[in-house]
C-alpha cells in the first residue's frame, strides 16, 4: 500500500495555563534512544537503571480503529467541577477527592508554545478541574524528546503526558510504554472516528488498540523571499525542477552570505530524512514498502533526488553543510525553502518585518511532499493517568482543538474545525500567505503519509548519517544511499529480531 493524500479526506475550506515548574533538559545524544530497549521490551517500563543494549522495534503501527478493550481497564468516569466557558465538557476520569494531583507534561517548543499552555489551556483545564496542577517539561528538539522519554520509562519515571511526533507512537506501543485508551475514549464523545480525518485517526491504533490522540496535520511546501527574487531579477517561483535549479542560482549571492536554497536540517538525524523524503516524492519515489519491512527510497527516483540536492551544493546555490545557518531566512540570507504554517509565527517572532511567499512545490513526477502529525500519549508508568486522561480529552474538545491549531498555527485533525475563520484568509493579513496553500498542500494526489512503524526514528538515525556524507561531498550519492539502505535494513531486522516481532500487514 502506497502512502497516497487519497488516504486522506479532501479538506474543507474556502479559497482565494499557571505553571508548576519549567525545565529545560539536555540533550543526551542520539546513542540513548538506542542502547535502551531492554528496560522497556517486554510490556512495562522497567524500575531498573537502563541497560545499554540494542533498541526496539518493528511492526505495522496503523491498525483499523476498533471499539476492542484495552488490556488496561480505566476506572470509572465521576463529573468535572465544572465545565469551561467555551469548551464542550471532556469526559472525566477523575478521582473524586480533593486532594491535589500533579501531572507531568513533556512537550517540545519554545516561549510560543510556553505561553500557549500556561495562559490560555491550563487556566481553563484548571477551572474545570481545580485539585490537578500541570507540571511541564519543554524539551529542546524532537530527537531530545524522545531520547529522554525512552530513557525516563526505562528508568520507571516516565511523564504521564507528551506530545509527540506519529511516528514515536508505535516505538512505544511495541515496547508497552504506553496506557491504552479505549476503554478511556468511550467516555469521551468528543473523541470517535467520525469526528476526525480517518489517516490521523488510523495512526493512534496499534494492534487494535488506541494508544493516542490525534493533534494536527502538518507538510512542507515551498516558501520564497521576495526581496531576494526582485533584487534576482526572479519573477515568479519556480514551477519544476529545471527552474528551482535556475532560481537557486539566480538568487544566490555567496559573497554577501545570500543562498538561493537550503536543506530544512543540517543535522543527520529523522528531519534530515524527512526533506530527502519530500524531493523523493517529488520524484515520484517511495521510502518503504506497504508492509514497512523493505525499504525502497534506494531506487532511481531515490537517486535523481539526492544527486539533484547535491548537484545544488555543487553548484554553489545551496548553503552548504558547516555554513552559518541560525535565523539564516528571517534575516533574508535564504532564496526558497520549505516549510509549513507552524513555523510562521517563529519567523516573525525573530524578525516582525520578515515578507515571504508560497507556492506549491516543483514539479517533477509529483508536486507531492510528505504528511505528518502529533499526537499525545500517556505513559503507563506514571502514577496519574486518570488526571491525565482528564486533560487529554479536554484538549480534544473542539474549542480548545480550534485554540490549539490558531496558536501553535496547524491544521488540526478534528474534521469540525478546518471551515472556522482562522483556516479560511490570509496569516496576519499578510499577502500572499494564504491558508489555502497549506490546505492544497495537503490534498496533493502526490503526497505521501509519514511512515509510521516501530523502528523509524532508529533507522532514521541511519540514514540521516549517510545523506549527511552525501551533503558534504564526502560520497557519491549513489553510495550513500546504497549504505544508507543496508544500514536501515541491519538495523530495522535487528529490532525486529530483538522483540520477536515481524512487520503486520
Amino acid at each position: 500500500m502506497k502512502g497516497k493524500s487519497a488516504d486522506w479526506p479532501i479538506l474543507s475550506r474556502t479559497p482565494s495555563p499557571s505553571l508548576s515548574r519549567r525545565v529545560l533538559l539536555a540533550n543526551v545524544g542520539v546513542g540513548a534512544a538506542v542502547t535502551l530497549l531492554a528496560a522497556c521490551s517486554s510490556g512495562g517500563s522497567s524500575t531498573t537503571a537502563p541497560p545499554t543494549s540494542a533498541p526496539a522495534a518493528a511492526s505495522q503501527a496503523s491498525a483499523a480503529p476498533t471499539a476492542a478493550s484495552s488490556a488496561a481497564t480505566a476506572p470509572k468516569p465521576t463529573a468535572p467541577a465544572s465545565a469551561p466557558p467555551t469548551a464542550q465538557p471532556a469526559a472525566a476520569v477523575s478521582a473524586k477527592s480533593s486532594a491535589p494531583v500533579t501531572i507531568n507534561y513533556w512537550f517540545l517548543g519554545g516561549k510560543l508554545w510556553e505561553d500557549f499552555y500556561t495562559k490560555d489551556i491550563y487556566p481553563k483545564f484548571y477551572q474545570q478541574y481545580p485539585n490537578v496542577k500541570i507540571e511541564d517539561t519543554v524539551l529542546g528538539g524532537w530527537t531530545d524528546l524522545y531520547n529522554k522519554l525512552v530513557t525516563s520509562a526505562a528508568g520507571g519515571s516516565p511523564p504521564e503526558l507528551a506530545r509527540e511526533k506519529d511516528f514515536f507512537t508505535p516505538d512505544w506501543a511495541v515496547r508497552g510504554i504506553v496506557q491504552p485508551l479505549d476503554d478511556y475514549v468511550k467516555t469521551a464523545p468528543q473523541l470517535t472516528a467520525d469526528q476526525y480525518m480517518p489517516k490521523p485517526w488510523q495512526n493512534c491504533f496499534y494492534s487494535g488498540k488506541m494508544v493516542a490522540t490525534p493533534l494536527h496535520i502538518f507538510i512542507h511546501y515551498l516558501h520564497y523571499n521576495p526581496g531576494i527574487f526582485q533584487k534576482a531579477g526572479v519573477s515568479a517561483a519556480p514551477n519544476n525542477w529545471q527552474e528551482f535549479q535556475d532560481v537557486a542560482k539566480k538568487t544566490t549571492d555567496a559573497a554577501n552570505g545570500v543562498w538561493g536554497t537550503m536543506l530544512r536540517d543540517y543535522g543527520g538525524q529523522e528531519d534530515t530524512v524527512n526533506f530527502f523524503h519530500v524531493w523523493l516524492t517529488m520524484a515520484g519515489g517511495q521510502f518503504i514498502d506497504g508492509n514497512n519491512q523493505n525499504f525502497l527510497f534506494n531506487s532511481p527516483q531515490g537517486r535523481e533526488a539526492l544527486n539533484f540536492q547535491v548537484n545544488l551544493i555543487k553548484d554553489k546555490s545551496m548553503l552548504p553543510p558547516g555554513a552559518p545557518n541560525t535565523h539564516v531566512i528571517e534575516n533574508n540570507k535564504i532564496g526558497m525553502w520549505f516549510s509549513a504554517a507552524n513555523y510562521w509565527p517563529g519567523y516573525l517572532d525573530v524578525n516582525p518585518n520578515l515578507k515571504w511567499l508560497l507556492a506549491h512545490n516543483p514539479m517533477n513526477k509529483t508536486r507531492g511532499a510528505v504528511i505528518r502529525g502529533n499526537h499525545l500519549v500517556i505513559f503507563k508508568g506514571a502514577p496519574q493517568k486518570e488526571s491525565a486522561w482528564n486533560f487529554m480529552a479536554f484538549h480534544a474538545t473542539p474549542d480548545i482543538d480550534y485554540l490549539y491549531g490558531q496558536v501553535a498555527n496547524y491544521v488540526t485533525a478534528r474534521l469540525d474545525n478546518h471551515n472556522k475563520p482562522y483556516y479560511k484568509g490570509l496569516y496576519k493579513n499578510m499577502p500572499g500567505v494564504d491558508w489555502h496553500f497549506e490546505f492544497d498542500a495537503l490534498n496533493d494526489p502526490g503526497d505521501e503519509n509519514q511512515p509510521i512503524f516501530p523502528g523509524y526514528q532508529e533507522c532514521t538515525f541511519k540514514i540521516g548519517a549517510q545523506l549527511m556524507q552525501a551533503y558534504m561531498l564526502k560520497k557519491k550519492p549513489e553510495d550513500a544511499l546504497a549504505q544508507a539502505e543496508a544500514d536501515a535494513k541491519d538495523t530495522l531486522s535487528m529490532l525486529q529480531g530483538y522483540l520477536g516481532t515481524t512487520p503486520k500487514t
